[in-house]
């Protein structure tokens, strides 16, 4: 897509450009059924911005206090979770490099080079996870900047590593039963490895999860016993 800097102001008045912001807000009948068909579709259930959060809100990519008259355009209405909707809030455009901050999922595409990367290690039997971005050889400068500064001002790193946990305790009960009574650490790992090579089929290579199992598998202290830190004791009632 072309650069934001690059886009000619539209020639509207006042009344106009708020004539197009009302469009967007106020529920009429064409607007209704164009939310609900955007944000029904199976293939943006989960927001792409994140891949963690459900879509349940409208983000304007172009904002459209800045840009008006992509206010209804449905390329730019983006389905996207509350919280990358409000932290993306009307910013697109570094002030310091004039560059788009956030990816946009329909027009930037992601390389395949493995460029997020987590670490898992075991501290006093807890799981610490880090997410990162490494920049891999034959990556543009700026693609890993773009990439970095989606990253980063969505806060993908903590909301991962939380995330990360979470989805661990529900995946808990699978984790002993590859261990058995051998203890069998390798097992595990297996276990673990096949489960990035499903996410990676379904979602490519940086999926969080994907990595985060890899990362995993590697462990060789939570894969020998150490994956009881992530188990989920019950809540008394």
């Amino acid at each position: 897509m072309p650069e934001i800097g690059e886009l000619d102001e539209a020639q509207l008045t006042d009344l106009q450009k708020e004539a197009m912001r009302h469009a967007f807000t106020v529920e009429t009948g064409p607007m209704t059924a164009l939310r609900g068909d955007l944000l029904k579709r199976i293939s943006v259930a989960r927001c792409p911005f994140c891949g963690i959060g459900e879509s349940s809100t409208l983000d304007h990519y172009l904002p459209k206090e800045k840009h008006p008259e992509f206010s209804v355009f449905p390329i730019n209405l983006v389905p996207s979770c509350a919280v990358c909707n409000t932290r993306k809030r009307d910013r697109i455009l570094d002030e310091g490099t004039n560059v788009r901050m956030f990816l946009h999922p329909c027009y930037d595409v992601i390389p395949d080079m493995a460029f997020l990367a987590v670490r898992a290690r075991m501290e006093a039997d807890a799981l610490i996870l880090s997410y990162r971005l490494t920049r891999p050889a034959g990556m543009m400068v700026q693609t890993f900047q773009h990439l970095r500064s989606h990253f980063n001002e969505l806060d993908l790193a903590d909301r991962y590593r939380r995330m990360g946990l979470e989805h661990l305790g529900g995946q808990y009960p699978a984790l002993p039963r590859a261990y058995g009574a051998g203890e069998d650490a390798a097992r595990v790992a297996e276990k673990l490895i096949e489960g990035a090579e499903d996410f990676e089929e379904v979602s490519g290579p940086n999926y969080w999860l994907a990595k985060l199992y890899r990362a995993l598998a590697d462990n060789n202290d939570f894969c020998d016993g150490g994956f009881e830190a992530v188990r989920v004791q019950a809540q008394p009632h």
